[in-house]
């Protein structure tokens, strides 16, 4: 898996496409495809490469984690999965990674299994090993000192429980799927019962 996810890297910031962290991941539309069409998703980077899947002609909230260097297409998510698709077919939505981290959020990893879902103002948090998600209240969140829109931190309380959330713009694999992320998460859950430091990947849409 390592070997795997090494190479997934070099591919994807290495010849095949430039690493635009200013920009990315971000949320897109697809416009201009007729109506009884659909935006091809694609093994790589071109169309000589297999069709994959496909967004509709209306789809909304594509999130796209990279572009080819030229930006002529870029590194969709779709399910479980990620392809490629002409960026001629997409406008981008937002987020402004300048305004802060954007809500809603989802973030998740394993071992054990967990899952945080930021809302403005807050969130919830769930794990295999609880019977019911724990809301938090966002004390704090901002950028890391001087580092510009890239690095993210996060204070959050329930009542019970205390989280400190470390986020990265970065590429970031769940390490069960084909699915690259766009977002590098660490969280650090102090309760009762102990503190745990859980990692994994965020996405801003499901």
């Amino acid at each position: 898996m390592k070997k795997l996810l090494l190479t997934l890297f070099l591919v994807f910031f290495g010849h095949a496409v430039a690493a635009q962290v200013h920009d990315y991941p971000a949320l897109y539309r697809v416009t201009g495809v007729a109506a009884t069409d659909v935006l091809n998703v694609r093994s790589g980077p071109g169309v000589n490469h297999q069709i994959i899947g496909s967004f509709a002609p209306n789809q909304t909230h594509v999130e796209v984690v990279g572009t080819t260097e030229d930006r002529r297409w870029g590194r969709v998510i779709i399910g479980e999965t990620s392809g490629w698709s002409s960026m001629r077919f997409l406008s981008r939505m937002g987020p402004d990674w300048n305004a802060g981290l954007p809500a809603p959020l989802y973030c998740h990893g394993t071992e054990p299994f967990w899952s945080f879902e930021r809302l403005i103002g807050g969130g919830n948090f769930n794990s295999v090993t609880m019977a019911a998600p724990e809301p938090f209240a966002e004390l704090w969140s901002g950028t890391a000192s001087a580092r510009g829109p890239q690095a993210f931190g996060m204070v959050l309380d329930s009542g019970n429980s205390r989280m400190t959330a470390f986020i990265r713009r970065g590429i970031c694999s769940d390490g069960m799927s084909d699915r690259d992320y766009g977002i590098i998460a660490h969280f650090l859950r102090t309760s009762p019962q102990g503190s745990e430091l859980l990692e994994g990947c965020c996405s801003l849409s499901r």
